[in-house]
């Protein structure tokens, strides 16, 4: 029941709206990507400055790396690579109806 219902869905949408679905997934999947790679990598929060800063007249040092926020970019880009499955099945739905 739930795969028919879903196929009728897929059907009354556009190749545009595919399209454009597939779209807002590509872009989700590069910036959860990168920010998770960005973080992993430096071990920093993704927001952070990654060299010493002047506040008046006092040096700020960036943040030491941590475990916790090397977890978290694991966690990003995983959750990056979650939306590359929606990007292909939306694509694929564009293309069958266009074809």
């Amino acid at each position: 029941m739930k795969l028919h219902l879903a196929g009728t869905l897929a059907a009354t949408a556009s190749p545009g709206e595919h399209l454009q679905a597939a779209g807002m997934c590509l872009m989700a999947a590069v910036v959860c990507i990168w920010a998770g790679r960005r973080q992993r990598r430096t071990g920093r929060h993704f927001f952070a400055a990654q060299e010493t800063v002047r506040v008046g007249h006092a040096l700020v040092s960036p943040p030491a790396p941590t475990r916790g926020n090397r977890v978290r970019g694991r966690i990003w880009a995983g959750l990056g690579w979650f939306f590359v499955v929606p990007f292909v099945v939306q694509l694929s739905l564009a293309i069958r109806q266009i074809v």
